[in-house]
């Protein structure tokens, strides 16, 4: 037994290796019991524990847990797996011990997710996320069989999305009493940016000798703390046209002079700290009560396909991870160009 005396404290202690769940060489060590047989109690304890730990005994609710702590997710992320978690999921599987699920309760889900969410899209991203609750059992806890396998997912819906054209963009964003939120909502729609990597720019990411910007950080519009963009596709410089940059170059001056101290760490859009995405949201639903903000992104890419820009431009400029994206979006915007391409053969 690894129990050993600490002669120079007159205690006993265990010393163990293990391998973690990762299969990497761990030590443990636990010192101050006063007699031999606790220190070998408590090392007995301990490695059973190791043993529960990753067995199919486990709880829903404790893989959740696990799943998190041993994945590298945003905090934004982890927010949203937690709400869907706790609203949709616990109730129903937290309780249950993960050797206890069976495809008739997949089925129940599947099924009560679908006829009770508005959105399919929005009961897919609850399903699968209770898909990777059962994949990491597999993976760690010694599941055997995928109670989900033969059910399958929620079908894929593809977005209604909603857009403003730029003509009509261009009147209606008069309306903003706020000189600042009125360019934040110009620079959406001319750029196509999130809100988030919006309200994250500083003087640094902006160049306005070559008329471009660089994405490489987005704000978490509930903490308003920095973090990386969406995904790593979201990095990338984006072009803007000759309206925002003389734009820039007024709201640049501006700051300067308003803000003591002003150098390029200043955000765009608000100076030595970002707006609040609160504020500007509720400025924004005045002036365009019927559109989301996100659907400022939407519109540039209407525009831009309405001009006959290609896919894969469109593609890049949105900064999409794969073409697959773009088209399952915008691909029904093309619909009326196939009819043009008829024109190769006059």
């Amino acid at each position: 037994m690894p129990v050993y005396k600490d002669e120079e404290r007159k205690t006993w202690y265990f010393k163990v290796r293990y391998k973690d769940v990762y299969g990497r060489n761990k030590q443990a060590m636990r010192r101050g019991f006063k007699k031999r047989s606790e220190a070998v109690l408590a090392e007995a304890d301990f490695m059973s524990g190791l043993k529960n730990m990753f067995s199919d005994e486990v709880t829903i609710d404790e893989i959740f847990q696990h799943n998190l702590k041993h994945k590298k997710l945003k905090v934004k992320t982890v927010r949203r797996r937690k709400n869907e978690y706790n609203l949709h999921i616990k109730p129903r599987f937290g309780h249950l011990k993960v050797k206890d699920l069976n495809t008739q309760q997949a089925v129940e889900f599947k099924s009560d997710l679908e006829n009770n969410f508005t959105s399919l899209n929005s009961a897919r991203t609850v399903y699968s996320n209770f898909k990777i609750l059962v994949n990491h059992a597999i993976k760690f806890f010694g599941l055997k069989v995928d109670p989900t396998l033969a059910v399958g997912s929620i079908q894929r819906v593809k977005p209604n999305i909603s857009f403003i054209k730029r003509e009509e963009f261009d009147k209606r964003v008069n309306g903003f009493t706020d000189h600042y939120y009125l360019e934040l909502t110009r620079l959406l729609f001319y750029t196509g940016l999130r809100v988030g990597e919006a309200m994250a720019l500083t003087w640094d990411d902006i160049d306005l000798e070559a008329s471009q910007l660089f994405v490489n950080k987005t704000m978490d519009i509930t903490t308003r703390s920095i973090t990386s963009p969406k995904t790593a596709g979201s990095v990338g410089y984006v072009p803007f046209p000759p309206l925002i940059k003389e734009m820039l170059q007024k709201i640049k001056k501006e700051s300067a002079e308003k803000h003591y101290g002003f150098n390029n760490s200043y955000y765009v859009f608000g100076g030595p700290a970002p707006y609040h995405y609160s504020h500007y949201r509720q400025k924004y639903k005045a002036v365009f009560p019927e559109l989301r903000i996100h659907d400022l992104r939407h519109s540039y890419a209407s525009h831009l396909i309405n001009r006959k820009k290609d896919i894969y431009l469109v593609k890049e400029l949105m900064r999409h991870d794969d073409i697959k994206q773009t088209a399952n979006t915008y691909g029904h915007l093309y619909t009326e160009r196939k009819h043009e391409a008829m024109d190769a053969f006059d």
